[in-house]
């Protein structure tokens, strides 16, 4: 049993064993070794237990990896002892059965194994030892030279404190110094001025002893002179209280200034916009230059004077209560004006605020008007109340004689020139005006046998735009103010105004003109009408004649059937014929096309037998039916007007062709001769 005991251990104990550079040794050898190992368990026993106190000793420490391996090794080397007690004990026990087995070499090559153990064991602890030996040095210079440094901070902190301390005391020292100086400058002043002093009591000592001064008289003197004194040192402290009061309302005005300044600067950097760059051209109070209704009403803050455009900021910026707050802090007097100024501006924007909405009510009645004679005499009926003056006109422009015409509370009309007194300047400038204090230069010139200037003391003319504004319709003349001027209120309230006459007198003309287009479209109408209930060729001709009469205003004009290649026509009620080879009329048959011949003498083809003898440019333009084929000629001179530029010329011209015909009159006639070779196509005669 035990035999077969040694070969199961023999046989797994190897695998834990490591073999370093083990080599094969002879039985002697090997039995040598075996029996020097006989000794060795209490070598091993005390070796663990040395080993077990250095490894406490290493757990106690900072343990790097060298020391892990050894570690190792050690645990190894303590079970290949037990291992080796027990193979000792067998091989004492079976000496002389061993000798013959075959497991010798085994036992042989265990033991060369446990030797190169030891071998290493013993390397390992030397190095062991030598490295516990460098970590203990490295320990104790380690808290050496903390030790150092704890030393070198306590005795910078020391330093430091001393440091401060020094510097504290020297502060000190050079404070005292410095009043010690003052003291002393100040000592050498008082000393030179008592040395004046004495020197000056000296003299005067001197003087009245030389002199036999009365002492009592001086002292009556010196008496009268200290109260002067006192009288002058209270007139010096009541001027010290006046100057710091107005300091202080300087420095209160240099906040106003800077406030002001500030939104002067915010309303610039507001105000990029160009729309807004021309409204305000120079300031807000520029209403008759800049001439367009204002975004807002801060005119009327901005033309009071700097303390009341204060206190206008002020309510609109702070609000009634912290307003109130202020005027409570100040004097009576000062609460008074102030309390007085809010109800004076309360009255006058209830004041404007009614004359607005009076203004407004008005504009609506002038919309309401149908001709521009009835929008004129109510203009001139109502204004008056609203801008607080004697008398207002509307003069409308007459561009067919260069006159202003007006109406009377009669409905008689009155006309005045248009380029002579201020009225002139405000059609030559396209600006407005406000004018005060007596002008020498009389306002306008009515006609009447003789040209009668009109003056007064105060005048607001405001002049009448069209839709483009480009050119004057006519003006707004307001007299003589209930004060002395017309103020911005008024001002305003006539941009308003010439704005909205402008629309109206625009939208009053378009009206107009339209239904005078109507009555011309009737004309053409009826004479056409007329035409195609003709019988015969002869009455044909002559209502044409009469048409071109009726609707142009021509007085020269011939008028041509075509027939068998001929030209017919009835002059004085007779029948006459003519050969396509005849002047212009048979040139324009025979070639279909339009002519205009401003010298027909000077022409070619000019025959007096059938063309008109005039010095006028020459219209003629033959009639084609649907088939292309010539049915008519007609030729007539071109200098009257159209009978609808002329009735038009009765309404109000400002520009030349802007209410005349809106097509050439060679269009219009070219049009109405195609009308006419239509119904003449569908005559039978």
């Amino acid at each position: 049993m035990k035999h077969s005991q040694l070969v199961h251990l023999l046989s797994k104990q190897p695998q834990s064993i490591d073999y370093l550079g083990a080599t094969q040794m002879s039985t002697p050898r090997a039995y040598q070794q075996s029996q020097q190992t006989l000794t060795l368990p209490h070598k091993l026993t005390t070796l663990s237990t040395a080993n077990s106190k250095e490894q406490r000793l290493l757990t106690e420490g900072n343990e790097d990896l060298e020391v892990q391996k050894i570690k190792d090794l050690q645990n190894r080397l303590i079970s290949r002892c037990t291992t080796l007690e027990f193979l000792i004990q067998v091989i004492t026990t079976q000496k002389n059965e061993l000798n013959s087995l075959p497991t010798i070499q085994k036992i042989e090559q265990l033991l060369l194994s446990i030797v190169n153990t030891f071998q290493n064991t013993t390397k390992n602890e030397i190095q062991l030892g030598f490295l516990n030996r460098e970590q203990k040095k490295t320990s104790m210079f380690n808290k050496q030279v903390l030790r150092k440094e704890a030393e070198l901070f306590d005795r910078n902190k020391s330093l430091q404190q001393e440091v401060e301390i020094n510097s504290s005391r020297s502060n000190k020292l050079i404070e005292d110094n410095l009043k010690l100086q003052k003291q002393l400058k100040q000592e050498k002043n008082l000393n030179e001025i008592n040395i004046k002093k004495i020197n000056a009591l000296e003299k005067r000592i001197e003087f009245i002893v030389s002199n036999d001064i009365n002492i009592f008289e001086m002292r009556s003197n010196l008496t009268i002179l200290m109260k002067e004194n006192e009288q002058l040192k209270r007139d010096l402290e009541r001027k010290n209280q006046e100057v710091e009061r107005i300091q202080g309302k300087l420095n209160q005005y240099q906040l106003v200034v800077s406030r002001l300044q500030k939104t002067i600067d915010n309303l610039r950097k507001k105000n990029e916009d160009d729309e807004i760059r021309g409204l305000i051209k120079k300031d807000d109070i520029e209403l008759l230059m800049n001439f367009k209704i204002p975004q807002n009403l801060d005119f009327r803050i901005v033309c009071q004077k700097l303390d009341h455009q204060n206190l206008l900021n002020d309510l609109c910026e702070k609000g009634v209560v912290n307003t109130l707050q202020q005027i409570s802090q100040q004097s009576q007097e000062g609460q008074k004006q102030q309390i007085t100024y809010y109800c004076n501006q309360l009255l006058s924007f209830k004041d404007f605020s009614e004359r607005l909405n009076q203004l407004l009510l008005q504009m609506e009645e002038f919309s309401n008007c149908q001709t521009i004679e009835d929008l004129i005499f109510n203009v001139n009926r109502q204004l008056p109340q609203i801008f607080k003056c004697e008398t207002a006109k509307l003069w409308l422009l007459e561009t067919k004689n260069g006159l202003l015409y007006s109406y009377l509370e009669t409905r008689q009309q009155i006309k005045a020139l248009q380029d002579k007194g201020l009225i002139a300047d405000t059609f030559k400038l396209y600006q407005a005006q406000n004018i005060g204090s007596k002008p020498k230069k009389a306002i306008i010139y009515r006609i009447n046998e003789s040209e009668q200037p009109e003056y007064a003391k105060s005048a607001l003319i405001l002049p009448i735009f069209c839709i483009g504004q480009n050119i004057i319709r006519g003006c707004l003349i307001i007299l003589n103010s209930e004060y002395e001027q017309f103020s911005f209120d008024e001002e305003y309230f006539g941009i308003i105004i010439s704005s909205f006459l402008g629309n109206i007198i625009q939208r009053l003309v378009d009206k107009e003109s339209w239904q005078i287009a109507q009555k011309y479209r009737s004309l053409m109408n009826n004479q056409l009408t007329d035409i195609l209930r003709s019988q015969n060729k002869q009455i044909a001709s002559e209502r044409i004649k009469l048409s071109f009469k009726r609707i142009f205003g021509f007085q020269m004009i011939r008028f041509y059937f075509v027939e068998n290649e001929q030209l017919l026509s009835f002059e004085d009620q007779k029948e006459q014929k003519f050969s396509l080879d005849y002047g212009l009329a048979g040139m324009a048959v025979r070639n279909k096309q339009r002519y205009i011949v401003n010298d027909i003498k000077r022409s070619v083809n000019f025959n007096p037998k059938v063309d008109l003898t005039t010095i006028l440019p020459i219209f003629v333009q033959p009639l084609l039916n649907k088939q292309d084929v010539v049915i008519g000629v007609i030729e007539t001179c071109l200098k009257n007007k159209l009978s609808i530029d002329m009735e038009r010329e009765h309404l109000l011209e400002v520009s030349e062709n802007l209410f005349g015909i809106e097509e050439p009159l060679t269009s219009q006639l070219q049009s109405y001769v195609e009308l006419l070779a239509g119904t003449l196509s569908n005559i039978k005669f």
